[in-house]
């Protein structure tokens, strides 16, 4: 794994040279004065000390709305699948575990998301390690850390005198390559300076009993807990959206293209039958499909829980439910 340090000095050279080649999404501050994604260059400096994105960067990948094909004369037309090239650069470690897990959904076996597939290839991504813990988050308690860098080509960790990278892919070997002439080789105080700035931030995270939960979930199918849960789901579909792994989509056909558009198993719509049958009618049973979805069935099918342990959906749920709670009261 190759390690390079870039001075704060040559950040905005080395950034320079990416918009060279595409976009490039950079933190800044945006209009209602958060830190977000924003295209770089800025007016504004970069931010580098946020906690984190309210919204996370799988709308790179999997837009909100995105034309599958056009129709034309009674015939389908593909769109012009040159894509161009993009850079993130600032995105938190969960975020990019998250893209991770994403990718084993879109990517892997034989039916793989050509849409996908083509944004996540021409996207370069460059994660930042976290310099502090929200009360929210939980990252440790599902495989992933302040420091985790898989997801990522690159992985930087903000030191007092620059940044420390972290080669994660062929990708970010190719970045630290090309800008030799910024980069000076990662000391041993570097690296240990970054050590113990991820180990500082690991300690204040609290555990989340996620071990054994698709086992523990399975028998707690019936559980009364649910219900009591599910009373105060409003069924806004906040979490989902915010979630950096939820991925379900509707398709629609409309009079000139098929367009896909996000969807939300909070929303009764989401199970309705034809017929007017609906398995999930209740908030209970969608509320109860989510963590099941997140720590049971994914565990079951790609052994590891779909959940990045960001804590969007707890900060910004309306009516503060809270994932931790459940799975603690439910032993999973």
């Amino acid at each position: 794994m190759t390690e390079k340090l870039l001075s704060l000095a040559n950040l905005d050279p080395w950034l320079a040279r990416l918009r060279e080649r595409g976009s490039v999404y950079a933190p800044g501050t945006d209009q209602a004065g958060e830190v977000a994604l924003r295209e770089w260059p800025q007016p504004e400096p970069l931010v580098l000390d946020y906690k984190n994105f309210r919204e996370p960067p799988k709308a790179f990948f999997l837009p909100r709305n995105q034309t599958l094909l056009y129709f034309r004369d009674g015939k389908t037309v593909e769109l012009n699948s040159a894509v161009p090239e993009t850079f993130l650069f600032g995105i938190r470690p969960c975020d990019a575990r998250a893209l991770a897990l994403l990718d084993r959904v879109f990517l892997d076996g034989d039916q793989n998301d050509p849409y996908y597939a083509r944004l996540r290839e021409k996207t370069t991504v460059i994660a930042l390690a976290c310099a502090q813990a929200m009360p929210s988050c939980f990252c440790a308690s599902v495989g992933s850390g302040p420091g985790d860098g898989s997801g990522a080509d690159l992985l930087a960790v903000a030191l007092e005198s620059g940044l420390l990278f972290r080669a994660g892919s062929g990708k970010g070997e190719g970045l630290l390559a090309e800008a030799a002439d910024l980069l000076a080789e990662a000391t041993p105080a570097a690296k240990r300076e970054a050590a113990e700035r991820i180990q500082g931030v690991t300690a204040q995270l609290t555990p989340v009993p996620t071990a054994d939960s698709a086992l523990r979930l399975r028998g707690s199918y019936d559980s009364p807990l649910w219900g009591t849960a599910g009373q105060k789901c409003l069924g806004c579909g906040t979490c989902s959206f915010l979630c950096p792994t939820c991925h379900c989509f509707d398709i629609t056909d409309e009079p000139d293209r098929r367009v896909r558009t996000w969807d939300c198993c909070a929303y009764p719509q989401f199970t309705l039958h034809a017929s007017g049958h609906n398995p999930r009618p209740t908030p209970k049973e969608r509320w109860r499909q989510r963590l099941m979805h997140k720590f049971r069935y994914a565990v079951e099918n790609f052994g590891v829980p779909f959940c990045a342990g960001c804590g969007r959906c707890i900060r910004n749920c309306p009516v503060s439910m809270d994932l931790r709670t459940v799975l603690k009261e439910l032993g999973a």
